[in-house]
């Protein structure tokens, strides 16, 4: 540090842009965190690898073990219905990130009543 270096989120830096010293870039780095940890994403993500391996159980087992249940491959209409469903959550995560409060919302304090979100 210089002479006339201050220290990051010292008040009366430029970097000090939040009230409680959080900069912006610091709030973009936890909603970015915040998002790559979406359950969303991870209930996704599981489904299409559970999925992946029951469409392959489905189209590459046994003759006898894929028409046991009255003559429908259940391993393979079972994936496929999962992995729709696994897709359609990671679409959901990716179209409507979670947006941090603003800091407007936090000063209102808990037990208020708040907006809902627009749809």
């Amino acid at each position: 540090m210089g002479s006339g270096d201050k220290p990051f989120g010292v008040p009366g830096t430029e970097a000090d842009d939040g009230p409680e010293g959080i900069s912006e870039e610091d709030e973009a780095k936890a909603a970015s965190a915040a998002n790559k940890f979406d359950i969303r994403r991870l209930i996704g993500a599981l489904f299409c690898l559970y999925a992946v391996i029951l469409i392959a159980l489905g189209l590459f087992g046994s003759h006898e073990i894929k028409n046991k249940a009255a003559g429908i491959n259940v391993d393979l209409w079972t994936g496929l219905g999962m992995l729709v469903f696994g897709v359609l959550m990671i679409f959901w995560a990716l179209s409507r990130p979670t947006v941090p409060e603003s800091p407007e919302r936090r000063e209102q304090g808990p037990g208020q009543i708040r907006d809902a979100p627009a749809t």
